[in-house]
């Protein structure tokens, strides 16, 4: 369970934090579509995914939940509110049986007035993280299959260029129904960007989804 102490950002803390740090934690496991945490609720735990991934939804005016982020072992941390003591920003649900490592809110927020190297990497964490869910709300009023385009190349960066996803999860994240799904995937798939197998979807050509993303969007950047 202690392997998650050397990644970003607690592989910033000295040898005592860690180790307080690894003796106030525990390990936690979720079967898929359970829920982890909800939107509005106050944080009393800041969580480490190690395994699986979990989607960070958020409620839309419409009562619609819009999926604005996704958090694998690569990320790893989930529930950010927890260093500043704010309700929850989203819901965390998991996509995929999950292993989760929880982390209770006063072990971790006092390490962020303690060590400045520690909160620089916190910082570095939001950052990523206000990236990707402002992109998701831009996406969400695209066209469906920029939508998906974006979903895949969002998955690509954590797990490289095979993705360990069904087209059912890619609709969820996208925002649409299955069978919108398979019929743009493969489309996709004959104009030779993508592969399909059986629970995954391979991208063959990344950089031509990145160049059909910009062409449904003409003021989207470089």
């Amino acid at each position: 369970m202690t392997a998650w102490i050397a990644q970003e950002p607690f592989r910033r803390l000295p040898e005592p934090a860690r180790a307080a740090l690894g003796r106030a934690a525990a390990l936690a496991r979720y079967p898929a579509r359970e829920v982890i945490f909800r939107e509005g609720e106050p944080p009393e735990f800041l969580w480490v995914v190690r395994r699986g991934w979990v989607q960070l939804v958020m409620q839309t005016a419409h009562r619609k939940g819009l999926t604005v982020d996704l958090v694998t072992p690569e990320d790893g941390l989930c529930g950010l509110s927890a260093f500043c003591g704010t309700a929850y920003l989203t819901s965390a649900v998991a996509a995929t049986p999950a292993v989760l490592v929880r982390l209770p809110v006063p072990a971790v927020r006092r390490l962020v007035t303690e060590y400045p190297a520690f909160a620089a990497a916190v910082i570095t964490l939001f950052s990523r993280r206000f990236h990707h869910m402002a992109a998701a709300y831009t996406m969400a009023f695209a066209p469906v299959e920029s939508r998906i385009v974006s979903v895949l190349l969002r998955l690509e960066e954590d797990f490289g260029m095979t993705l360990p996803v069904t087209r059912r999860q890619v609709a969820e994240l996208a925002g649409t129904t299955v069978e919108t799904a398979i019929r743009v995937t493969n489309r996709l798939r004959q104009d030779h960007l993508l592969r399909l197998r059986r629970g995954e979807i391979a991208l063959r050509d990344s950089i031509g989804l990145a160049q059909r993303l910009r062409a449904a969007d003409p003021n989207k950047p470089s």
